[in-house]
């Protein structure tokens, strides 16, 4: 038998973390990718899994692209003999244009499978790597060897890349390069629309550093633009940027045409609803919403995309929830924040307590919309049940006593109420001896925990006290203080704060539905109908059964029994016609909220001669782990560690396999090593990498085997997966998520959305 080499089964280095005996324990905190980049053996050589061209390469996309329908129709020469490779930069430069960066990268990656030689394919990469300037650098070096069989203008684009690039140059000489840069390409060759639309980005990029000067001058450019190229996605999307919160109704033209202009890109959908949402148009803002979320959602089981791999995926679904919460669409709001709350989780993308996470914000919306709404017992059984699924950082905890106590106050339960203020003294103590932003969060604290005791003493009688802490309480809703004005028949109160809430927030349904009631209650019914005729139009789209619109039922019936009240006429559709929301069926598009996509089927042997398929791994959570074969210092290193908690993981019920790129026999060699090495799970055999392949661990463009680690729940659906050039170290985060997924499939089901 032949006999695992002894430099894979031994320390290599004393102390080092390869160590068989001691190896280095892996917690979420600590980075899990080795820093080694070439093998141990022989320095030259890539490590099994690391690009043959270098660092750069290590990261980002690594399965082929496709001609994809709705990229944004951009043609962009470049020097090459592939009318392919040509198409691939032609896309790539459509998906820039729309920040669609990881799958640009894509695109650009797959060019240069067709023709090596093409320097702007190492330039796209570059353009797609706007947030990671290492891997940029790396990739503008590519194209500078391959510029000298490239034209003038492909020059002068590689060149402003280098200037942005410069190592050590100071930031503002970087940016003032690249304008420099675009400007030479726009007076060379003036019909270059690419360059013309990326001189108003970076202008408008750049005026959050510099000044934007003359907005008005950046929009000329545009113009340009879209005068030769009507449907230029670039040009829509720029425009949108200029004018955000400055005058969004400069912008209306290209919200209604960014998304017909890339229609299979959802940040194409997502930026028109900056726009009217600016312009407090929030129906049209949720449509483009709702339409960004099931692009996503379409590419994202399509293309097999986890939703952390996203970027902006977590801004623009909690967009939704808001724009939807506008409107009453309450229903549907829930299911999009409920969902980023279960959606798989990442330990260096996202955690329980990263603000910029998706569970982070769908907490913060799912909560804000149970109140909003006054979905008191909503609220009360997300939180009993676990499924809110809180953090411990501070601001959660805040949000948690304070949407708990008012619905435990809606309740008129004092003990509970009780308990929450003092949750929230308590996290306002702690904040105080925080220096870090103390004085922020303690405000906001302060302001919950004064909106609560003033309910407390409403609900004693205590009246004059409970205004005073209301006025406290700088964060409190409008309508919130305008119905307890109503409840204490402060009738002057209760409608001044109606009416300031529904001014604050213009077009907005609870802020209008509470004015109708509290003009009602206060016996202004004249007033109220006419706040009701402005109402009535949003109703259409709202969920019918919110008790906000519960209780004006009876009213409006009354209203309308006596016959003396006619509703307004049907309004016209928002905008003229060149800036109306020409609508689709959105659910053409995709569905509204995420699923996890099924594990792909295999058939490997393992070491005792079994076949193992997918069917075998439905009804246990499993961990799948492909490795690189018995020289991969760092595969072994993974199986160390996993094999360590083998037994822990069987308790839990989740199974785990590794599949390897060996054949049977060293497969056998290895698990059955005469060095006592355990490998406790059973190991599969897939040397012809055909599974490999169809699970995605493979490398398309440069045709080899990747490390991948799988969480595969009990129905066969990928809950988690991470493939790259090293292998995933941190066993106890998987722990903690295989936890979690058995809790989502054993606990109650949310309802279907509307």
């Amino acid at each position: 038998m032949r006999k695992i080499p002894r430099w894979l089964i031994a320390t290599v280095v004393a102390g080092s973390p390869w160590s068989w005996s001691t190896p280095a324990p892996v917690s979420a905190d600590e980075p899990t990718k080795p820093s080694a980049s070439a093998s141990e053996s022989d320095p030259a050589v890539p490590a099994p899994g690391h690009s043959l061209h270098g660092e750069s390469f290590n990261d980002g996309p690594r399965r082929r692209a496709v001609l994809l329908p709705g990229m944004g129709d951009v043609p962009f020469k470049a020097t090459t003999k592939s009318p392919e490779a040509q198409a691939f930069i032609n896309q790539g430069v459509g998906q820039l244009h729309s920040f669609f960066y990881f799958e640009a990268e894509r695109s650009f990656r797959q060019a240069a499978m067709l023709d090596p030689d093409c320097a702007m394919a190492y330039w796209g990469m570059a353009m797609a790597n706007v947030n990671n300037a290492k891997r940029a650098r790396g990739f503008v070096k590519e194209a500078r060897k391959r510029a000298a069989k490239v034209d003038r203008r492909e020059q002068l684009y590689i060149e402003a890349l280098e200037a942005f690039y410069a190592p050590g140059a100071a930031e503002k000489t970087r940016r003032q390069g690249m304008v420099t840069g675009l400007e030479k390409i726009v007076q060379d060759f003036p019909d270059d629309r690419d360059a013309v639309a990326w001189l108003a980005m970076v202008a408008w990029q750049n005026g959050d550093k510099d000044g934007i000067g003359s907005r008005q001058a950046v929009d000329f450019l545009i113009d340009r633009v879209l005068e030769a190229e009507p449907m230029h996605p670039g040009a829509h999307h720029y425009r949108i940027h200029l004018w955000d919160h400055v005058n969004a109704t400069r912008a209306l033209r290209s919200a209604a045409l960014f998304a017909k202009s890339a229609p299979g890109i959802a940040h194409a959908w997502h930026m028109p609803g900056h726009t009217y949402t600016d312009l407090k148009r929030y129906a049209d803002a949720a449509y483009q919403q709702e339409g960004s979320a099931r692009v996503d959602h379409a590419y994202m089981t399509r293309e097999r995309v986890m939703p952390f791999e996203i970027h902006n995926y977590a801004h623009n679904n909690q967009w939704l929830c808001t724009s939807d919460s506008h409107v009453g669409k309450v229903r549907d709001a829930v299911a999009v924040a409920r969902n980023l709350v279960e959606q798989p989780r990442d330990p260096q993308k996202n955690g329980p307590n990263d603000g910029g996470s998706a569970q982070r914000s769908g907490r913060i919306r799912w909560v804000e919309l149970l109140v909003r709404y006054e979905l008191w017992d909503a609220l009360i059984a997300a939180d009993a049940s676990g499924a809110l699924d809180w953090s411990n950082v501070p601001i959660e905890r805040k949000e948690k006593a304070h949407a708990l106590g008012l619905a435990y106050a809606s309740r008129n339960d004092q003990a509970k109420l009780a308990r929450q203020i003092s949750a929230l003294k308590t996290i306002a103590a702690e904040q105080s001896k925080d220096a870090k932003d103390a004085a922020a969060a303690t405000k906001e604290t302060n302001s919950a925990l004064a909106e609560l005791e003033g309910r407390a003493a409403l609900a004693r009688g205590d009246v004059g006290p409970a205004f005073e802490h209301f006025a406290r309480a700088s964060s409190m809703r409008g309508e919130s203080l305008a119905r307890a004005h109503l409840a204490a028949r402060n009738f002057g109160f209760a409608e001044a704060a109606a009416r300031k809430a529904v001014d604050q927030n213009s077009g907005q349904l609870p802020q209008l539905a509470a004015l109708v009631e509290v003009l009602h209650a206060v016996g202004k019914d004249k007033e109220a109908q006419d706040a009701f005729r402005r109402l009535e139009p949003m109703t259409r789209l709202a969920d019918e059964d919110l008790p906000v619109l519960r209780r004006l039922a009876p009213i409006v019936a009354a209203w309308k029994a006596d016959g003396a009240w006619k509703p307004d006429a049907p309004a016209p559709a928002s905008g003229t016609d060149e800036t109306a929301v020409d609508r689709i069926d959105l659910t053409t598009l995709g569905p509204l909220v995420w699923s996890p996509f099924p594990a792909l089927p295999f058939e490997n042997v393992d070491t005792a001669g079994k076949r193992w398929t997918l069917d075998d791994l439905k009804g246990k959570t499993t961990i799948v782990v492909f490795f690189l074969g018995n020289k991969c210092v760092h595969c072994m290193q993974q199986l160390q560690v996993f094999g360590e908690q083998y037994q822990a993981l069987k308790k839990m019920n989740v199974d785990m396999l590794a599949v390897s790129t060996d054949s049977e026999e060293v497969c056998k060699e290895q698990k059955n090593n005469t060095d006592g090495v355990s490998f406790p799970m059973p190991m599969l055999a897939d040397p012809k990498l055909e599974s490999f392949r169809r699970w995605g661990a493979f490398d398309d463009f440069e045709d080899q085997p990747l490390h991948g680690t799988f969480l595969i729940d009990a129905r066969g659906a990928v809950r988690f997966q991470r493939i790259s050039a090293d292998p995933f170290l941190d066993i106890e985060f998987l722990k903690t998520e295989a936890a979690r997924v058995i809790r989502l499939l054993d606990g109650p089901k949310p309802p279907a959305a509307g």
